[in-house]
């Protein structure tokens, strides 16, 4: 593959903003030029979000445009609709993050919302600071039933390395509709100020190339979960991983930063905050309701339903309110596909993880509602595992927050003949971790080694099928009526793991 796109390439194949007048100026701050009106420095350049819906509603759809600048005043108008005469004007409010005693000392957060959209259609935008044209672009809309899909997904991508570049670059030449991240977007602790210098110049870069990135922000919706990496420091009171606020006053970037659909439960156990009243306040001024409401939420594109859930060590899997809203959401949809999506995978073969199993007490109540696929990362790794279901015995150690041995052992059953190639059909639900996205790659050596993929506590059951430890990947799916493709690509553009599912 080309490793650089040039100007006129990437014009032609972007399928995002086409003008951008904002060049970089310094680590995630970026300037207008050639505009009559000074504008404040931006840092974060306009990204495309998916919005709060998360059924699929013909004429009613929503789609949001977002973007940051340091906090200096400036007038934004974004005009948008189905052909670049545009038509109707979307409103642009901002919400201020402020971090006191930090250069620069806040931000402001604008977003734009594009509503009454249609199903499957390409619609243009133009933005304007200051009365001069800055940016103008244009995305799909989610497709409706019966449209043929393809997302990339991965995790523990963005630390400002290499590896980071690459997956940008590889996931933007395939051209997905949307990316389904599972999980700790950055390092180490889910700041603004590591958004700003690591996921939004890679995931938005104005070059599509090997050691730069790739455009997808501007044009393709970016889904995510929250993570362990999303909270910053540990509560000197209680030992407990939590976002603390004094520390870090930019914390928990992720509910300001996204724009994800807002059906999710209130939840007993919510990420945890400490710090200043007034920081937090500020904080949930600027989240307002996505905040928790975010971690935990569905969508549905095309002929898939996705249930995004917060999987880390606060969370007890078997309250009996999360597991209600888990089977009304899944007994609800209509959709052919079913894929849940959360960071700390239940069946890990690697070493590093493999002790965080509290998601394991949802396999049952997966199983029932016949979901298909699990998406996963915090292993930074691939791992891909034969379809399976799953008995839990013991349930002691799913109540055991904030512990990361919570092992759950139980009667695992695996589908020996799906090969995903001749026998498509899996009986079971299929857990893959897609973890390879940019981070410092653990467990050397497991890759193509079966004996190391092995764990006495789980009786030496062989479910993982397929693992790759030495090379970034991300995985590529595409659903087409009753038939799932994956192909697992890695850094280098090469293919290196392909299954075939299809629907019994």
């Amino acid at each position: 593959m080309t490793p650089h796109l040039s100007r006129r390439q990437f014009l032609r194949s972007a399928g995002g903003i086409t003008f951008l007048a904002l060049t970089p100026v310094g680590r995630g701050l970026f300037a207008a030029t050639n505009t009559p009106a000074a504008l404040p420095l931006f840092t974060a350049l306009p990204y495309v979000q998916p919005g709060p819906d998360s059924q699929l509603k013909p004429g009613a759809e929503t789609v949001r445009l977002a973007w940051q600048t340091e906090p200096v005043k400036a007038h934004f108008t974004v005009e948008f609709g189905r052909t670049e005469n545009y038509g109707r004007t979307a409103a642009v409010p901002y919400a201020e993050r402020s971090y006191p005693g930090a250069t620069p000392a806040g931000r402001y957060n604008y977003v734009a919302t594009f509503d009454q959209l249609e199903l499957g259609t390409e619609y243009h935008y133009r933005v304007k600071g200051n009365g001069a044209v800055i940016a103008t672009g244009y995305f799909t809309t989610r497709q409706p039933r019966g449209g043929k899909i393809r997302f990339a997904a991965f995790g523990d991508n963005c630390n400002g390395d290499p590896s980071d570049h690459a997956i940008a670059y590889q996931v933007y030449q395939a051209h997905p509709d949307f990316v389904m991240n599972t999980g700790d977007n950055v390092y180490e602790n889910g700041l603004d100020s590591q958004y700003s210098s690591y996921f939004f110049p890679i995931f938005n870069a104005d070059v599509a190339a090997l050691d730069k990135g790739g455009p997808l922000l501007r044009s393709v919706p970016f889904y995510s979960v929250i993570a362990n990496h999303d909270l910053n420091t540990t509560d000197p009171a209680t030992g407990h991983p939590c976002a603390d606020f004094d520390e870090h006053p930019d914390a928990l970037a992720y509910y300001t930063n996204f724009h994800l659909p807002l059906n999710g439960p209130t939840v007993n156990h919510p990420t945890t905050t400490r710090g200043a009243a007034d920081r937090l306040q500020n904080f949930r001024d600027c989240a307002q309701q996505r905040f928790p409401r975010m971690a935990n939420y569905s969508y549905d594109y095309g002929n898939a339903h996705f249930i995004c859930l917060d999987s880390n060590t606060y969370i007890d899997a078997t309250d009996a309110d999360l597991q209600a809203w888990i089977a009304a959401d899944l007994a609800a949809t209509d959709a052919k596909w079913k894929i849940a999506v959360y960071h700390q995978p239940p069946f890990n073969a690697g070493a590093k993880h493999y002790k965080e199993q509290q998601m394991r007490p949802l396999c049952p109540l997966f199983e029932a509602h016949k979901v298909d696929l699990v998406l996963s990362g915090h292993e930074h790794i691939y791992q891909r595992n034969r379809p399976l279901t799953f008995a839990p015995a013991d349930l002691s150690r799913a109540h055991a927050l904030y512990s990361s041995d919570r092992l759950i052992p139980g009667k695992i059953t695996l589908d020996l003949d799906f090969d995903g190639e001749k026998v498509t059909k899996p009986k079971g639900i299929i857990y893959l971790t897609t973890g390879a996205g940019g981070k410092k790659l653990y467990d050397p050596g497991y890759t193509n080694d079966p004996t190391k993929w092995l764990h006495a506590e789980d009786n030496n059951v062989p479910y993982a099928v397929k693992m790759n430890t030495d090379k970034y990947s991300f995985s590529l799916f595409e659903i087409d009526g009753d038939v799932l493709t994956m192909k697992q690509i890695d850094q280098d553009g090469s293919e290196i793991d392909r299954m075939k599912v299809t629907k019994a």
